[in-house]
């Protein structure tokens, strides 16, 4: 089943809405009884190179780009493959989103089919549920017309484009 996409006709912005932009350099899709039994360590594997306090809980919705590209390559440091990431991604989720990522995924026992089966169409989908083209273009918008000013050094210039970041 191919994944819906976010259509983006505004090529500035085609790039920042491609799942496989955020895709990882490990394509296996396979999750093997082995993986599962591992997969414990491979959180706290993860989770060193993430971040313990970098959960993301779903706002503001422009953040879902840098938590894709921080778990991208968070995974990809500990050799993390596709399918295990589409199994841990929620562990770095807060409430309310986790449970919203726990509904369209497969249960383990097969009980619930879920909406997504693949970790591109788990991070499409976050895409799809968190941002739209309208609010990227505020945002860049906004950061793009910011310029240092006579009385600012380099580091309270980009102290002041942090917070505009984070607002």
């Amino acid at each position: 089943m191919v994944p819906p996409t976010v259509v983006v006709n505004h090529p500035y912005y085609r790039m920042m809405f491609d799942c496989e932009t955020y895709a990882l350099e490990y394509k296996s899709v396979v999750y093997t009884r082995r993986q599962a039994r591992t997969l414990g360590r491979r959180k706290k594997d993860v989770a060193q190179s993430f971040g313990v306090r970098d959960k993301w809980d779903g706002s503001p919705p422009a953040k879902v780009f840098q938590f894709l590209r921080k778990f991208a390559n968070a995974s990809d440091d500990k050799d993390i493959s596709e399918g295990e990431a589409f199994y841990i991604l929620q562990d770095f989720t807060k409430e309310p989103l986790k449970s919203e990522v726990m509904m369209v995924m497969p249960t383990r026992r097969a009980g619930n089919p879920g909406e997504v089966i693949s970790c591109l169409e788990l991070i499409n989908w976050m895409l799809r549920r968190h941002v739209d083209v309208a609010s990227v273009a505020t945002l860049v918008e906004t950061l793009s017309v910011v310029v240092q000013r006579d009385d600012e050094d380099e580091l309270s210039f980009a102290e002041r484009l942090r917070r505009l970041d984070n607002e």
